[in-house]
């Protein structure tokens, strides 16, 4: 199942930039976003043009049993491995679960994309989630694949916000 979402980020093109990559704000993201339980900044190493990442999160589970079975709330947990090239302002992503049942059944990766909307920025993000499972459960997965989605855009649109108050009162004040 394809994706895209679109926000408008009060910051320049290169604000956004140096949050997204700022050492600072996986912590102050955790500690603003309602959804996210754990946001920790695994590497981030740069290589000229290129800034590799992984960042692990967690966000809060929203399904806690599946029929009879209790759903471990580390099988929302995922490790995003990312590459953004700041001569073309985009980010390429794939979010693995943490839980090797789990990576072996979704795929969730795209690309986010940062443009100068007048002084602001919009922030693109395209991908494809894609669940596969078992022969008797793939009628199952396009439901699979729309929940894992706006759950994903939850995330998402949360942390919009949050972006917006980490470059007015870390960056511009820093």
């Amino acid at each position: 199942m394809r994706f895209e979402s679109r926000q408008r980020i009060m910051g320049t093109v290169d604000e956004v930039e140096r949050a997204m990559l700022d050492e600072r704000y996986p912590e102050f993201l955790l500690k603003h976003h309602g959804v996210l339980l754990e946001v920790q900044q695994l590497e981030l190493k740069a290589e000229g043009d290129l800034v590799r990442r992984k960042v692990r999160y967690r966000p809060k589970p929203v399904i806690s049993s599946i029929g009879p079975k209790k759903v471990p709330p580390e099988w929302f947990a995922f490790i995003e491995t990312s590459t953004y090239d700041k001569k073309k302002k985009e980010l390429t992503f794939s979010n693995v679960p943490t839980s090797n049942a789990i990576s072996k059944m979704l795929v969730n990766t795209g690309t986010l994309r940062l443009r100068d909307v007048g002084g602001a920025t919009e922030r693109t993000m395209e991908g494809e989630i894609g669940l596969k499972l078992p022969f008797l459960m793939k009628m199952l997965a396009p439901i699979g694949e729309k929940i894992i989605q706006s759950e994903g855009l939850k995330i998402l649109e949360g942390e919009a916000p949050v972006l917006n108050r980490f470059i007015t009162e870390v960056l511009r004040k820093g």
